[in-house]
């Protein structure tokens, strides 16, 4: 009985031992980074939401010049077409997202994707 008491408890420290627990990656000494939730993904993979994907899809991509697509991390988007310049595009197009996202702008601001047909990061 006592061997049988002893494996257990082996078995036990052994499982303890084999178990590593991930550790956060410092900064700086002393600091803990926090998680981070960027997206790595450029181009389509980086719409959230397969309705805002359809959107890109069937009218998005259709609609004339000066245009901009804007989402936030939590899945919010817009997209305007059709304006005066680019700069009003885009400012067009976060101003509606940032309606469409007031519980989570100031934690996950909408960003611009694309303009005018290329991506953030491509121009």
């Amino acid at each position: 009985m006592r061997s049988g008491i002893f494996i257990v408890f082996i078995s036990l420290l052994v499982g303890c031992a084999a178990y590593e627990q991930p550790i956060p990656a410092a900064t700086s000494i002393g600091e803990i980074a926090e998680p981070s939730f960027e997206k790595k993904t450029v181009g389509e993979a980086s719409i959230m939401t397969n309705q805002a994907l359809r959107s890109y899809r069937e009218e998005y991509i259709h609609a004339t010049e000066h245009k901009a697509f804007a989402q936030s991390d939590v899945g919010s988007w817009s997209w305007k077409s059709n304006r005066t310049s680019i700069k009003h595009a885009i400012e067009n197009a976060l101003i509606d997202c940032q309606k469409n996202n007031k519980k989570h702008e100031a934690e996950y601001p909408c960003k611009i994707l694309n303009v005018d047909g290329k991506w953030a990061g491509e121009r």
